[in-house]
């Protein structure tokens, strides 16, 4: 990954390119140096691609699949094909990798040093909403309009559980803070609480009267 040298001094940060003396750092004066990743900004597009952005430059680094806009499902030879535009993207917690998601019914996990596709996530019967990685980044969380979320092992591509018991498509899914448990938002009108090891339903939350859009933990994980 890229990495950005930062110089640091009382506690305040120098601007990139501005003179020591024109700070007024004197000759002997203690310094910080820290080396960070360069941040990155990662986008999802009806086109079909997701693409790595510099946000200080406004740069485009990177093009994540190939452009191959369509908007609509069409029939051709009796089957239903459906668009390829790419439905949500996000980085893994140590920036290395992205995961994308489908109208095609798939995700897709990218490496960002090389733009090379390393797993196709496969088994969603309908178009993908959105993904996310767990917190120390060995997993991946998908949901589906086919009323299902999923768990995947990121290093092997292979999925682990299906958290199937929402009678609507899945609004969204996320991880708790300490990825023990994954919270699932439906049009059902409820949200559901799912352990990530055994993929059971621990709790189902109800009391909305009209469908659930998202659902997240609190910071600490206590509440909802």
């Amino acid at each position: 990954a890229d990495l950005r040298p930062r110089l640091f001094h009382c506690g305040g940060e120098l601007l990139p390119g501005l003179p020591l003396l024109a700070a007024g750092i004197r000759e002997g004066s203690p310094l910080t140096m820290l080396v960070t990743p360069a941040s990155r900004v990662v986008s999802a597009s009806n086109d079909g691609t997701a693409r790595i952005w510099n946000p200080e430059t406004g740069d485009c680094l990177m093009t994540l699949g190939t452009v191959g806009w369509q908007r609509r499902a069409t029939f051709q030879g009796g089957a239903l094909k459906v668009g390829r535009e790419m439905t949500s993207a996000a980085f893994s917690p140590d920036g290395k990798l992205v995961l994308s998601t489908s109208a095609d019914c798939t995700a897709k996990i990218w490496s960002v040093q090389s733009g090379d596709l390393v797993h196709t996530l496969r088994g969603h019967r309908r178009r993908l909403r959105a993904a996310v990685f767990s917190p120390d980044g060995a997993l991946a969380l998908t949901a589906a309009h086919d009323c299902a979320a999923k768990i995947w092992d990121v290093e092997s591509g292979e999925c682990l559980h299906t958290l199937q018991c929402h009678s609507l498509e899945v609004n969204s899914a996320v991880f708790s803070p300490d990825g023990a448990m994954v919270l699932t938002a439906s049009p059902d009108n409820t949200a559901k609480i799912w352990c990530t090891q055994s993929g059971k339903c621990l709790q189902t939350l109800k009391g909305h009267r009209w469908e659930v859009l998202s659902a997240v933990f609190s910071p600490d994980g206590a509440t909802v």
